[in-house]
């Protein structure tokens, strides 16, 4: 198994990139710092301040942006 670190590490990604691909844009952002939420609980509060904010934006960003998703 990968180590905690990682595994936060890919867990962010993951929902960034599911933020970034849903079809709902209403509420994604919202439910992105939901899960970060309860990710950066999972792993007792590791992240400062300034880090849990930048994560936020990214999330807020990737709900915002276009979907690279390729639809026929």
């Amino acid at each position: 198994m990968h180590d905690k670190k990682e595994l936060f590490q890919q867990s962010l990604e993951v929902i960034i990139d599911g933020i970034s691909m849903s079809e709902t844009r209403a509420g994604a952002a919202q439910v992105g710092v939901y899960l970060m939420g309860l990710l950066i609980a999972d792993n007792n509060g590791q992240l400062d301040a300034d880090k849990i904010k930048a994560i936020q934006s990214i999330i807020e960003m990737a709900a915002e942006a276009e979907s690279p998703k390729f639809l026929l």
